[in-house]
């Protein structure tokens, strides 16, 4: 990665890197859909719809792509860039927030993920090595000599949910004398996962020298937590969404720290502790302790007062909290150890795999799933309502298993579960939402049942969640078959789930418009640093609902847009909403348009935030949506003007400075301060004298013929005192 000066621009290009972190986001992209030919599990609605974008990918892959809407903030303010929020259901009736996100932005918070990756490798590997604490998060994401190691294990879960599984059960069945096991279930986890936590985390363990070379610091940190500010709508915590390692790897990360923690807490009473051990998958966490001989009322006083300091780190340090599903396994106790045995085959929600342990025959496995489905078909109870039979799950997860797949296929076995869903009194196909995705591929091995669940999924109105979840979890199922997309179009009906389907079935990447209609490569052109950076606070508002504060934002944004436009501009600060007026006037911009724009300076000065002001009164949301649909009247009117610009080629300004700057001896520094149409050089020499001044000047020449205006500055030596570089960027 190139250093930059610390002053640069705070945008995500100043420690976002094309090649280390966008590059390889887009190369994890695609393995992951390339992995999606051989794995059902990457068979989701997002891979669906990156997939089809594919042909695409070349433009994301585009250097200019990067700079034009990544690396300059743009992405704030780009449709292209559009994260949205649906629910997906629990078991017992329970909804967790879900992210559906277009592809460039799933490009971007894989590369943001992976520049965290990078500064973290080591600390991580560091923390690996640690005697009493194995954890594991459904992937394996490092780097080698720089390069994403890019392999099946690393990108997918069932290797080291397995891991995780094997270990726990190592400790139930050693010896458990003495023992207790604590599994902490924490409570909206992904929700309520604090960014501006890790990062401090990460200032105080990652080491200072890593921290300068990838440039962590103030700046850095902000524009960090200002992108997942726009990732979660506003909210906390990290993203859930279709087969997200990074989201998993973040997961997983700021719970290293709440492991050692975990490990700080365990150390203070060493004196009766034998030995213990973490052991974690994400969140779920087991602390696995064992006794030293004493007397059982001490340990019983330690293992009291134990769980609550654990609350209680956790929720200072890290601000998260358990929840009541948080408790004790005395492994010297059979019935404790019987449950967690039952908890451990009982997998997390979304881990679609076998009991590794169950070494049933494949024809036994099978009798037993048809066993669970006649008791499903036969039950009376709400199939919402799981929690008196949670270990059933766990039997018709064995069609997972490869050998009972091959079996399932066989006439004798079609016909038997044929007859299940077909058979008098027939299935009801809503206690399929007890266990969708194992019932829903029992259903596709059989001929003329999945017709008939399709003809119940069409009958649905007014979808709940749990209907779309059944919805979509069938067409992933079918790999989104195209003569069964009249599905679609009942979800596209769904309030929650209309914006994510429009995305979907849209798939032109090129055509996406976005900031009021007008396309990337128009905005590009004036998304000069001032107009992003107010492009950004204003989205961060909108989402936080600070509507007075984003009211301010809008019309910093169409007056910094004007002044870039306006080719008699004389500087920023003498271009107030006087000249805004007058170069709307000259553009031709209609007048109800332009008195608008006029109404919003003045309704920002009677904001609370800009003035303290007695007559000032609060911005509503139908006030502002109103003001900001003027903004993109404006803007519209303005298109072709927009069109016709033809911006400083700044980049290539400071490139062309260093190439001419390598021809001149003595030369040591050049800094560069870019504000609208102006850029101010400051070159820094060792040597004095006429010649060295006259060649200068003669490079200063050549340069402002095609960069103008352009202040040309000399400085002999560099004085800290004296040289002010406030918002210079260095670039030689």
């Amino acid at each position: 990665m190139n250093q930059k000066n610390s002053s640069d621009t705070p945008q995500l290009g100043y420690f976002l890197d094309y090649k280390c972190h966008w590059l390889q986001a887009l190369d994890l992209l695609k393995y992951q859909l390339e992995t999606k030919k051989g794995n059902r599990h990457f068979n989701t609605l997002e891979m669906f719809y990156y997939e089809k974008l594919e042909e695409f990918f070349g433009i994301l892959e585009n250097e200019n792509y990067f700079n034009t809407r990544v690396a300059n903030n743009l992405f704030y303010g780009l449709k292209e860039f559009t994260v949205v929020l649906y629910t997906r259901p629990k078991s017992n009736l329970g909804l967790r927030r879900y992210k559906f996100m277009t592809c460039p932005m799933r490009v971007l918070y894989y590369a943001v993920g992976l520049y965290l990756l990078e500064l973290t490798q080591e600390y991580l590997q560091d923390y690996k090595s640690h005697e009493h604490i194995q954890a594991n998060y459904g992937g394996q994401l490092h780097l080698e000599d720089g390069k994403l190691n890019l392999k099946p294990d690393n990108i997918f879960y069932q290797k080291h949910y397995k891991k995780f599984r094997k270990r726990l059960r190592q400790e139930i069945r050693s010896n458990t004398e003495r023992k207790v096991v604590i599994y902490l279930d924490i409570e909206n986890y992904f929700d309520e996962l604090s960014i501006p936590k890790l990062l401090n985390l990460l200032e105080k363990r990652v080491k200072p020298s890593t921290q300068r070379d990838m440039l962590y610091d103030v700046t850095t940190q902000a524009q960090l937590i200002s992108f997942f500010n726009l990732v979660s709508g506003g909210a906390s915590g990290i993203p859930q969404s279709d087969n997200n390692v990074i989201s998993n790897f973040i997961g997983h990360l700021f719970l290293a720290f709440g492991d050692s923690f975990l490990d700080d807490e365990l150390h203070k009473k060493n004196d009766s502790i034998e030995s213990y051990a973490i052991i974690r998958y994400v969140d779920d966490i087991y602390i696995s302790i064992t006794f030293k001989e004493q007397d059982k009322d001490l340990r019983d006083q330690f293992l009291n007062s134990l769980t609550p300091r654990i609350a209680d780190c956790f929720y200072e340090n890290l601000g998260l909290r358990l929840n009541p599903k948080t408790r004790l396994f005395d492994l010297e106790k059979e019935k404790d150890k019987q449950e967690l045995e039952k908890k451990l085959k009982k997998v997390s929600q979304g881990i679609e795999i076998a009991d590794e342990e169950n070494k049933e025959q494949p024809a036994d496995k099978i009798t037993n799933i048809f066993k669970q489905l006649r008791r499903l078909k036969n039950s009376s109870i709400d199939p919402h309502f799981q929690g008196h039979r949670e270990l059933e799950e766990e039997v018709l997860k064995e069609v997972y298993d490869e050998k009972v797949q091959e079996m399932l296929k066989k006439s004798d076995y079609k016909s038997h579960l044929k007859g299940i869903f077909m058979s008098s009194g027939g299935f009801d196909f809503e206690l399929v939402n007890a266990y969708p995705s194992p019932i829903i591929i029992l259903i596709l091995a059989c001929e003329d049942v999945p017709e008939k669940f399709e003809k119940f999924l069409r009958s649905k109105k007014d979808l709940t969640s749990r209907d779309i979840y059944l919805i979509l979890s069938y067409l992933c199922q079918i790999e989104f078959d195209r003569a069964k997309l009249k599905l679609l179009e009942l979800l596209k009906q769904s309030p929650q789930m209309k914006e994510v389907m429009e995305i979907f079935e849209d798939s032109s990447l090129p055509t996406l418009i976005g900031y009021y209609g007008l396309r990337a490569e128009q905005v590009s052109k004036i998304a000069e640093p001032n107009v992003t950076e107010q492009i950004r606070l204003r989205v961060l508002c909108e989402l936080k609902e600070e509507y007075s504060v984003a009211l301010n934002h809008l019309f910093n944004e169409i007056q910094a847009i004007c002044y870039v436009l306006d080719k008699g501009a004389k500087g920023t600060k003498k271009y107030e909403a006087n000249q805004v007026a007058t170069f709307l006037r000259n553009q031709n911009v209609s007048h109800k348009t332009q008195t608008q724009i006029r109404n919003l300076s003045d309704r920002r000065n009677k904001s609370p935030v800009s003035h303290a002001d007695p007559i000032a009164w609060t911005v509503t949301k139908e006030e502002y949506m109103g003001y900001r649909s003027h903004v993109g009247d404006c803007l519209r009117h303005l298109k072709q003007t927009i069109e016709e610009f033809q911006p400083p080629a700044w980049q290539e300004l400071k490139q062309l400075y260093g190439e001419k700057l390598e021809e001149v001896p003595y030369v040591q520094e050049g800094y560069i301060k870019i504000e609208g149409k102006e850029a101010e050089a400051i070159i820094v020499i060792s040597e004095y004298s006429v010649d060295r001044i006259e060649q200068l000047a003669g490079i200063d020449l050549e340069i402002n013929k095609k960069f103008r205006p352009l202040y040309f500055h000399v400085e002999y030596k560099r004085s800290e005192n004296y040289l002010e570089l406030d918002d210079f960027d260095r670039f030689y």
